[in-house]
């Protein structure tokens, strides 16, 4: 029931980021050129750069939370195997003693 609900939900803030990133787009026709540092990019429309920076910008973020989440995982399952340890150690040590 949680999991169908969480997908609903993230489906429905998709078509929901996709309208409002459509609307934008529409209200957002002028054309600007975009210089970074020593590149220049050829003329776009506004809403085409911003969205463009904002997907990269969720990208970069999504990939760097995942190494995150990746780090804590492998921490996690080290502390498990130690705590898996030490409990069959401590059982040993109860029945021998």
């Amino acid at each position: 029931m949680l999991r169908w609900l969480r997908a609903a939900f993230t489906l429905f803030l998709l078509c929901l980021s996709i309208l409002l990133g459509a609307v934008f787009a529409a209200q957002n026709t002028i054309s600007v050129p975009l210089t970074l540092g020593p590149w220049a990019l050829g003329e776009q429309s506004m809403a085409v750069w911003l969205l463009s920076f904002l997907i990269v910008g969720v990208l970069l973020g999504g990939l760097m939370s995942s190494s995150l989440l990746i780090q804590q995982r492998a921490a996690s399952a080290l502390l498990k195997r130690e705590n898996a340890r030490l409990s069959q150690r401590l059982n040993k040590e109860v029945k021998g003693g």
